[in-house]
């Protein structure tokens, strides 16, 4: 009986043992599930839920919405913001936490703009009675600094249509509806003063050379800071020598023009050969031929008219300006107008001591160049050329030069201011 009774006792005490370790166990289970839910807390509220940030501000790091230092945090692909326009973005940060790997989560990206645009106005705005309508609000704004995008407008109503000064108030408001105001002094102006045109003067170039007609001109305005400058060269051929007419026009925006005129003499081209040495001597070798001792200066001037005429052969198209150039091909080559026949002599003259000027035509259809020598007894004329009617002008009165010019197509008109008194 009693036996019964410790085997019933016995199988008692087994289910209140086995109660005890499923207690332990599912205690063990509940710490174990709370330190990893603990765990999980901690590293998942690494980051900051929501973070602000003044519009404008350099884009952030992924640091700054960090509680902590974490190595292997990173923004998500489609994380995506912009510093310059406001709004609130959400964004997903990477985080590959222990344990539990990589981990996805949210926060919230807020850009405000409460700062005022900082607005710079011009010094001074001018409006002029010929443009059309007014102007708008921003174009009296020198700058605008703002992280967004903004607009200007004009405080009141101004009018620019009237002759006459005021301050207008500019409003500028950016996309947050930030705004600052600025005060502009306007003027608004009747221009009527043309520009002024300086450093026009006669040009000289040779055949073949680049032709710099505005090198030193400028042109300055009371208010156009860029008054255009055309110059009308339609007059001109590069290829012919001559003198030619060139016009300056300057306008400024009012409109208003201003001119300026000058000439463009077209030379021919310097001969390299013809060097200073080496002309002078082609000269003095012709001169130890016809010039003999005991003659007079008027005797060896003659000499020298003589030889030009008979050496020369008159040719329109062989022309040449410079003194050297011009007296090398007299002497070289034999051929030449009457520019070539006038330096010849001139150059042989020189070499004698005589001496000379040169003197040219009032140009009209055509040009032409003679000299003018004195030998002691005053300024005659001098021109080496056999004119067509075969006449030869050496040692001329003047009176007599006018006489032959004025029956002859005004071959020798010339503008007497410009030379001394001649015989």
């Amino acid at each position: 009986m009693q036996k019964a009774k410790r085997k019933q006792r016995a199988r008692q005490r087994k289910p209140a043992k086995a109660s005890k370790i499923i207690l332990i166990i599912t205690v063990c289970a509940a710490a174990i599930a709370g330190g990893f839910f603990g765990f999980y807390k901690f590293e998942s509220g690494i980051v900051y839920k929501e973070v602000y940030l003044e519009a404008g501000s350099d884009m952030p790091d992924v640091s700054e919405f960090l509680k902590r230092d974490a190595k292997d945090a990173s923004f998500s692909k489609d994380s995506t913001f912009d510093t310059q326009v406001p709004g609130d973005y959400k964004l997903t940060i990477k985080y590959k936490a222990p344990l539990f790997g990589s981990l996805s989560l949210p926060v919230t990206l807020h850009v405000t703009d409460t700062t005022a645009p900082v607005v710079e106005a011009l010094p001074e705005y001018l409006f002029f009675t010929y443009q059309e309508g007014k102007p708008e609000a921003k174009d009296l704004l020198a700058s605008v600094t703002d992280a967004t995008k903004w607009t200007a407008a004009f405080s009141g109503s101004y009018d620019f249509s009237s002759v006459g000064e005021f301050n207008a108030e500019v409003t500028v408001t950016d996309a947050a509806g930030n705004n600052a105001t600025v005060s502009v002094p306007c003027k608004v102006i009747n221009d009527t003063t043309a520009p002024t045109i300086s450093g026009v003067e006669p040009l000289a170039v040779s055949q073949g050379d680049t032709i710099s007609y505005t090198a030193n001109v400028t042109v300055t305005d009371d208010y156009d800071k860029n008054p255009t400058l055309e110059v009308d060269t339609s007059a001109v051929n590069p290829d012919k020598r001559g003198i030619y007419n060139i016009t300056y026009i300057a306008t400024d925006a009012s409109g208003n023009k201003s001119e300026a005129s000058t000439t463009i003499q077209i030379k021919s081209m310097v001969i390299a050969a013809a060097t200073e040495s080496t002309v002078n001597k082609m000269a003095d070798d012709i001169l130890s031929e016809i010039i003999t001792p005991g003659m007079s200066q008027l005797d060896e001037a003659r000499a020298v008219f003589d030889w030009v005429v008979a050496n020369i052969t008159y040719s329109e198209t062989a022309g040449i300006d410079d003194l050297l150039s011009a007296a090398y091909k007299g002497m070289y080559n034999r051929v030449g107008d009457c520019t070539v026949k006038q330096k010849t002599a001139e150059v042989m003259l020189n070499r004698l001591g005589i001496k000379n000027m040169e003197i040219e035509k009032i140009r009209d259809t055509r040009g032409h160049y003679w000299l003018l020598i004195d030998v002691g007894e005053g300024w005659y004329h001098y021109d080496p050329n056999a004119q067509l009617d075969g006449s030869l002008i050496f040692y001329w009165h003047d009176e007599d030069l006018w006489n032959y010019s004025n029956t002859h197509g005004n071959t020798h008109n010339y503008d007497k201011s410009k030379y001394p008194t001649i015989q």
